[in-house]
């Protein structure tokens, strides 16, 4: 039923796309309540606790999706909800401003069970979870946010608990992965993590140096861009693993429009005013182009999205781990080497389109070579040929 089938895709995409919601309504909660010092840490805080998530979700997900054949559950595992159960309890009986390990500890806990939970979500295709943890994230980010905006306290704490809500709503425990989720093939997994950790490296370490060269104004601005033109990663997300699970073949279509949409919304949305009501103060020092720069870097990595895949589903993680080592060091270089010339926001994210373009150059190339199906329907019609394309 096409119907049935484009309401369960419009549930996964927004619950997917609530997944941003957490770190920008913290940001823009903090932004009220906390001095701009306190702020900037956050914004650091943030970029480390989705590193490390990425690196769980990796080995644990993507390591066993890229591993054919493996066999039993794909559930959330319980160390992952009781990871989460005590950072946001970190955050609920705590100051509403919180100390640093505090702010490190309750991103690097939240975001990974967030990230773990909603990455199971869309390959079990459990849409009316995803729906419910979505639903609780949201109502519960906008409560807080009004809080926020009348100083008071419990802002913070409503914001940790709904989190956690999103992610025991997705906890099944009669589903949960054999070994708690430790992966079939440890070597495969291994790979996949390392191709995360180097790739995932670069916001980090750009914060980093926002922070120190710049100041912590530049770190959440960097910070709240990010975040803006991130509300598409979940649909990237969302693409790439049915890429994974499916392959390009009846999917790209969906995948790309169900993008446009998605990144038409976050333009008239940060254009439209949206942008200054939920981040406040954050939101004064965010530019017109550095925002649009921001939107064409997630265009960029859209393209680069579909070689990757055919990849990683072609079981090419050695390959993949050397293109993503290398497209981190463009990444690093061309940001650095640009921010010193121009030491502005906007020259990072021109870096990041210029190295994301470069990227995707490789993986095709790599693809046309190594992924049987993607030659067939995106190489030369020599190789198109040879595939039976």
């Amino acid at each position: 039923m096409p119907d049935a089938r484009h309401l369960h895709t419009a549930v996964q995409v927004g619950a997917g796309l609530a997944l941003n919601v957490f770190p920008a309504i913290f940001i823009a909660i903090y932004a009220r309540i906390a001095p701009i010092e306190t702020q900037g840490f956050l914004a650091l805080a943030l970029a480390v606790g989705v590193y490390v998530a990425q690196l769980f979700n990796a080995f644990v997900v993507e390591g066993r999706l890229a591993t054919p054949g493996a066999e039993g559950p794909l559930g959330l595992p319980a160390w992952v909800v009781a990871v989460a159960l005590a950072a946001a309890g970190l955050l609920a009986v705590g100051p509403a401003v919180a100390s640093s390990p505090v702010l490190m500890a309750s991103a690097i806990g939240i975001m990974t069970g967030l990230l773990m939970s909603r990455s199971i979500g869309v390959v079990t295709g459990e849409w009316k979870r995803e729906g419910l943890g979505a639903g609780a994230l949201i109502v519960s980010s906008v409560v807080a946010l009004a809080l926020s905006a009348q100083q008071n306290p419990h802002c913070v704490r409503v914001l940790a608990l709904g989190a956690f809500l999103a992610v025991v709503v997705r906890y099944h425990p009669r589903r949960s992965m054999p070994h708690m989720g430790f992966p079939p093939d440890v070597r495969r997994s291994s790979w996949v993590t390392g191709e995360t950790a180097v790739v995932g490296a670069v916001q980090p370490a750009i914060t980093s140096v926002l922070l120190v060269m710049v100041g912590p104004v530049a770190s959440v601005t960097f910070r709240v861009i990010t975040t803006v033109a991130g509300a598409v990663e979940p649909i990237l997300a969302y693409g790439r693993y049915r890429l994974l699970a499916h392959g390009h073949r009846g999917e790209l279509k969906a995948f790309v429009a169900v993008f446009a949409v998605g990144m038409a919304v976050v333009l008239i949305a940060a254009f439209g005013g949206l942008g200054s009501l939920v981040f406040g103060p954050a939101w004064q020092a965010v530019g017109a182009v550095a925002m649009l720069l921001g939107c064409l870097w997630k265009v960029v990595t859209l393209v680069s999205t579909v070689p990757f895949a055919a990849l990683r589903k072609a079981g090419e993680t050695v390959l993949v781990f050397w293109i993503r080592a290398a497209s981190t060091v463009v990444y690093l270089a061309v940001s650095v080497g640009f921010l010193l010339v121009w030491e502005d926001i906007s020259a990072i994210f021109l870096a990041f389109v210029v190295s994301e373009a470069i990227t995707a150059v490789v993986y095709h190339c790599a693809a046309v070579r190594g992924a049987p199906e993607y030659a067939a329907s995106f190489g030369s019609r020599r190789v198109r040929e040879r595939f039976g394309g």
